[in-house]
This record gives structure tokens, sequence and C-alpha cells, in this order.
């Protein structure tokens, strides 16, 4: 039967657009992410400079209004927004009913314009990143608990690092994706409770390099992204199709991923 893969609408982005597929959303990235690297051929310090202005709300919507300004953030952003405003169109009327009291939480608060840097950021840190975390000693990969089929009793079990799935369900995301992880010899964890400091520690002194795989809503993502930088760990990810767990709605509904971008993204490397 296979996961029902079906157009899924999340609090504030959904990567189908107005399309039945996410195919359109990852060949226009790419090809934004192209655009953008003839601005600046250095990756790194293009990734560095998105990071650094995607945490100023205010510039950034300055940016964008300013279409006149040679400033490489308004420059980026008035070349990445046309494509991808129809893949966050919920985001304004979020913001609009977020209460007070979460305008502090960056994720939750997260505006429109921060949005697409992100999706950007993420095209472009899994190319500075995808040969590195290939030719990783080990490489895990860390998956959301939401792609899981709420319909089914769900079996997995702490293993090691983490919770794994035990493949119970064949509507389930983590069955498919944990199936193509394993085939490229990648170990798949539902991150519940796993130390990711632990884990780095124990792959120093073990003196093997450490690679990371993430799976998770935008926010989320691109935060854990950098975190892996930070601690000099080579890192890509795939965004969830939406963003529909309990942090965002108050409980959790259905979700999934592209399958096919999981594999293009294990098995050779993103071209830079």
């Amino acid at each position: 039967m296979g996961p029902e893969y079906s157009p899924v609408d999340g609090k504030t982005y959904s990567l189908f657009g107005n399309s039945d597929s996410t195919s359109e959303y990852y060949e226009t990235i790419r090809m934004l992410a192209d655009k953008i690297q003839v601005l600046n051929t250095d990756i790194q310090a293009l990734i560095e400079n998105i990071r650094r202005f995607s945490l100023k709300k205010r510039i950034l919507k300055k940016a964008l209004i300013n279409t006149e300004s040679d400033n490489q953030i308004s420059v980026i952003l008035n070349i990445i927004d046309p494509y991808l405003k129809k893949y966050t169109g919920n985001t304004e009327e979020h913001l609009r009913r977020l209460p007070v009291s979460k305008l502090f939480d960056r994720r939750l608060a997260t505006s429109r314009e921060q949005y697409h840097l992100y999706m950007l950021e993420i095209e472009l840190t899994n190319r500075r990143f995808s040969s590195d975390f290939l030719s990783a000693d080990r490489k895990i990969a860390l998956m959301p608990y939401c792609l899981q089929d709420f319909s089914a009793n769900c079996k997995s079990t702490r293993n090691g690092f983490d919770y794994q799935c035990k493949h119970c369900s064949v509507r389930c995301f983590q069955n498919y994706a944990s199936e193509i992880l394993e085939a490229n010899n990648i170990e798949p964890y539902i991150w519940m409770e796993g130390d990711m400091k632990k884990l780095a520690k124990f792959s120093l002194r073990e003196k093997r390099t450490l690679g990371i795989l993430g799976i998770a809503c935008i926010p989320e993502l691109t935060w854990g992204m950098r975190n892996c930088w930070k601690n000099s760990i080579p890192v890509v990810g795939i965004p969830l199709n939406a963003n529909r767990c309990i942090r965002w709605f108050g409980e959790f509904f259905p979700n999934s991923v592209d399958l096919a971008e999981i594999e293009k993204l294990v098995i050779a490397p993103v071209a830079r």
C-alpha cells in the first residue's frame, strides 16, 4: 500500500504549494540556490551571511521592500520571495494569532522572510556538507515522532542511541524512510531521548567521524543544522512537507516527507 502521499497543510507552510507533489518545491529551491551562488561563489560565506541576517526580522521586511538596494540580503530576498511565497501562505495569519507570550519563541514566531531564507539555507548547507556527510565513519538520521502512522500501534523501541522503527505499518513514513536510510548504511532513529552531546563526545573519543541527517519542520531543522555546524559535525537535512505537530497545533496530525528527496540526498553528493 505504501504511505499516503497527498497534499498536507501546515500551520505556517506546506511544500506542496498549489501542487499535488513537493517535487516542484525541490526543483524551485535548487534553481534559486544556483542563482544565489552566482552572487557569491564562497558557499560558506554566503550561508554565514544568510544566518546573520535571518535573525533580524525587521531588517528583513525592509530589505524585501527595498527593491533598489544592492545589499546582498535585499537582493537575495527579492530573488527568492516571488517563488517561495506560495509555500508559506499561512505564516502571516499564524503570527497575527500568536499569543504575546509565544512571540519570544524563535521557532513559533518565524516570519515569512525568515522561512524563505531558511529554505535557501537548508539547500545550501546540503551542498556544503553532502560529501563530508557521506564519507563520515558513522552516519545517523534523526526523524521526528510526527512521521509515524497514528492509526497503528507503533512498536518502535529503544536501540542504542534512541528509538528505532520496527516496520510495523505499511502506511508509515518512518518505515519507508528507515528502509532507505538503512540500505545506505545510515542508522535511522526516531529522536525522543537521544543525547547529541554524548554521541558527539563518544565519536570523538573513538576517533570516528560523525555525520547527521535531520528531518524536521523548517525552523527546527534550520536550528538543528546550525548546532551541528557549530560542533563541526557534517550535516544535511530534509524538511517535513508541512509543520503539523503538537508544538504548532496543540495535537499531532499525520505528516509526510519526500522519500525521493531523502534517497537523492543519501545516494549521491549534491552538486556544489
